[in-house]
């Protein structure tokens, strides 16, 4: 096989790995979204974006590929909807079970990725932690500079001051410092 060859075998079986887990995300979402504290996040948005952004170098596109990639990204877009459909049920169902619960340090209520709409759910400061952990991950980082529990009070602090200083028409969210390679949460 020549390089072409090759690396429009690699496009295919990449375009084949999104197509698996964008058909397993439901299953991740609704288990997600029934039992919070046990089932890892499912980072949909992440695999979102990946796909969406995801295109076939023009040096090896064949019809095929495109063809592939097309059928993928349609997927996606209507999962999409699907997906955040999911969310906001499971998210007014919380609200109907628990009217009253006010917001406590531990369960941070505002807190968004930095790269995910306005529409989409809320995350436990051990869900930030698991952010923490992918994120630098992705920059080749597998220990973290602080413990588990460093982590906590570092959220929960910023929290409580963020809370106290944000206007009526302020989130608290999260985003990722790669100097310090450590998320943050600040005000939007």
């Amino acid at each position: 096989m020549n390089e072409i060859d090759q690396r429009r075998k690699q496009a295919a079986i990449e375009i084949q790995l999104m197509t698996r887990q964008v058909e397993e995300m439901d299953g991740k979402i609704r288990a997600y979204l029934a039992d919070r504290k046990n089932k890892p996040h499912p980072r949909h948005l992440d695999l979102i974006e990946k796909v969406q952004g995801y295109r076939v170098p023009s040096s090896i596109s064949t019809k095929h590929l495109v063809t592939l990639l097309d059928n993928l990204q349609w997927k996606v877009h209507y999962n999409k909807r699907a997906w955040k459909q999911f969310w906001e049920n499971a998210e007014a169902q919380r609200r109907k079970e628990k009217p009253n619960t006010a917001p406590n340090a531990e369960n941070i209520q505002s807190v968004q990725n930095k790269d995910i709409r306005a529409s989409t759910p809320q995350y436990s400061v051990d869900t930030l932690w698991e952010i923490q952990k992918e994120k630098l991950r992705g920059y080749g980082l597998s220990e973290a500079k602080e413990t588990k529990p460093v982590f906590k009070k570092r959220m929960i602090q910023e929290y409580k001051k963020l809370n106290q200083d944000k206007k009526l028409n302020q989130e608290i969210i999260l985003t990722f410092d790669k100097d310090s390679k450590h998320c943050k949460l600040d005000l939007k």
